[in-house]
């Protein structure tokens, strides 16, 4: 009889009707605009353009989100990565057009007014200092006022286009009402690309959007009637158009050699899929930047904040599957684009001036913790595929090609190149998981395992009773934790002469802020998960620390803190080191790699 836990599927509704209509009705608004505009000649703006942004982030992404959350529930791979990934691409859409509106519709006094009833002297100076930021034309703040809108949204279009062509390919191997709604976003989305230059595609992406709102009805009906029936009583799902079972050949052969086959794990769909779908959109949209194509990354940061949100997502149901390198990889990329993002946001739109952007950069030494957590990586992927360690490889040329010392005019050409790589990699990997998911065996080729388990730990020394123990669920999440607190407090390394350059103040605040405090949180939420002793407070404590932290040493200087309030900083820091203290000694934690590689050779 089949039970709860090993077949979930049977036991839960179908999330492809939410997501299928979320993702019409987002689609139905977007060609409202596109009809509207092509008609007038008149584009949306201000109040019309933020409430199509706030529809667009419930409905296209919130509810869409949703979808793919219960998808990967119901062992669906291919539409909780669809349903995610679409998910980020509508929040992303619906904040670029709230941008849109809010820069052509902000009034002038507000913010003039805010400057001039502060009533702090000392304060009020230093505030007036920043009005530089203001456009003193139009009362919009620098940064707002030039988003690159057009060149953002391009950026971020792009990739979508690319991975939208793969669904559609990988979604042939299910059912075949999926490829045509795939494609018909395919083509939507390059027709919305080619829209934001030229007025006469918003035509052709508004047809093309109505057909997706039709197949979208038609398949959420199908799977409604399916659920209520349960059987198949409208075409277009049950049959693909190509069936998998009769492609290739199964992976047994090569799991066997390597002495790696597992237990087929049932509970949760595969989210590696997810996690190098949303490095292919981070990666692009830094290719863009880094070449010069986007000006500013005012935009920039929104899009790619919401797609590690995303990939954060994958992290998270590789630990439900009890898979740490995931976990743990997935998590590291998601913070390294983040902290990026939010630096590049604060070069272009709030600094702004490169010689003040290169002399803050050349005193920031964090970027090497993620040069060597890349190398962790590397080396910790030799047991897996070839697929896995070139894309490590990948990611470790990319963490060197942002490190700080490297001089501006050759940084972003070296960034550039290396993103563009990363791309083309994350993008076959996400082809690849996802067909291989689906098809339970290897239709597209990975490549042979580098090195064998019992050889790597052999090199790594480590014992075989280790590798052949008991399952250590409840450490998963300590390999990302002792990370995060690497990157946090490397990055807040600086020598005393650093202490009045405002620009390595403003650029190290994401470093700090993102892998001490943001991530240190989501590491606590998995320890709550795992029900560990002390396992959820040992990071929430690293939560409030390098907050303060963040708060004090890099905004201190701004408010002009007394030294008694730095007296009271220090000893509050003191008290945390000592409580710290007690609690790993009763946690008993444990080093970091050993943590990493003992999860991957039980997995």
């Amino acid at each position: 009889m089949a039970t709860l836990e090993g077949f979930p599927a049977s036991f839960y509704g179908e999330p492809g009707v939410l997501g299928m209509l979320s993702n019409g009705i987002s689609a139905f608004l977007v060609l409202l605009q596109n009809f509207n505009t092509a008609r007038t000649g008149i584009q949306p703006e201000g109040v019309e353009n933020i409430l199509a942004g706030v529809h667009l982030i419930l409905i296209g992404g919130v509810c869409q989100l949703v979808a793919g959350l219960l998808s990967f529930r119901k062992y669906d791979h291919l539409s909780a990565t669809a349903f995610i990934g679409y998910a980020a691409l509508w929040g992303s859409y619906g904040a670029t057009r709230i941008y849109s509106g809010v820069s052509s519709g902000m009034p002038i006094t507000n913010l003039s007014m805010s400057y001039e009833t502060v009533s702090n002297v000392s304060l009020s100076t230093i505030l007036m200092s920043n009005l530089s930021l203001i456009n003193t034309t139009s009362g919009i703040p620098v940064w707002l006022s030039s988003l690159s809108m057009t060149e953002s949204a391009v950026s971020g279009l792009v990739p979508y286009i690319l991975l939208s062509f793969l669904l559609a390919f990988c979604s042939a191997t299910v059912n075949y009402i999926m490829p045509f709604v795939f494609g018909a976003i395919t083509f939507t989305l390059l027709f919305e690309a080619v829209g934001l230059v030229a007025g006469w595609a918003l035509v052709v992406s508004g047809v093309l959007e109505l057909l997706i709102l039709l197949f979208a009805i038609y398949g959420s009906a199908a799977l409604l009637v399916k659920g209520l029936a349960q059987r198949l009583v409208l075409k277009g799902f049950g049959t693909p158009l190509f069936n998998v079972l009769l492609l290739g050949t199964t992976n047994s052969s090569n799991a066997k050699s390597i002495g790696q086959e597992k237990k087929k794990n049932t509970k949760y769909a595969e989210p590696m899929a997810l996690g190098f779908f949303c490095d292919t959109v981070s990666a692009f949209i830094f290719a863009f930047y880094s070449f010069g194509y986007v000006k500013s990354f005012a935009l920039g940061v929104t899009w790619i904040s919401i797609v590690s949100a995303a990939q954060l997502f994958s992290s998270y149901y590789a630990y439900l599957r009890q898979d740490c390198y995931h976990t743990t990889k997935f998590a590291l990329h998601a913070t390294y684009w983040l902290i990026k993002a939010w630096e590049e946001f604060v070069a272009s739109a709030l600094i702004v001036e490169k010689d003040k952007v290169s002399s803050g950069r050349e005193a920031m030494v964090g970027d090497w913790f993620f040069v060597a957590a890349a190398l962790v990586l590397c080396v910790l992927s030799l047991n897996t595929d070839s697929l896995e360690l070139s894309h490590n490889k990948l990611f470790l040329l990319l963490t060197i090609s942002t490190v700080p010392q490297i001089p501006l005019h050759g940084y972003y050409i070296f960034f550039g190149v290396a993103c563009s790589l990363f791309t083309a990699a994350s993008l076959y990997g996400t082809f690849a998981r996802l067909i291989n998911s689906i098809a339970e065996k290897t239709l597209i080729h990975v490549g042979p395992q580098p090195v064998s388990s019992d050889k790597l730990s052999r090199a790594l020394g480590c014992c075989r009773s280790i590798v052949e123990g008991p399952s250590h669920t409840d450490l998963i999440p300590d390999a990302l934790f002792y990370m995060c607190n690497g990157v946090a407090a490397l990055s807040a390394i600086h020598a005393s002469s650093s202490n009045q350059n405002s620009s390595f103040l403003h650029l190290t605040v994401p470093w700090v802020l993102i892998s001490g405090a943001i991530i240190q949180a989501y590491v606590s939420r998995l320890q709550v998960s795992g029900g560990r002793r002390f396992g959820s407070v040992i990071p929430s404590f690293y939560v409030a620390v390098w907050a303060t932290w963040t708060w004090f040493r890099f905004a201190g200087l701004l408010l002009q803190l007394s030294t008694g309030a730095t007296y009271g900083f220090t000893a509050g820091a003191i008290a945390f080191l000592v409580i710290n203290a007690f609690l790993m000694l009763i946690g008993r934690s444990q080093p970091n790699i050993s943590i990493l590689y003992r999860q991957i050779s039980i997995d």
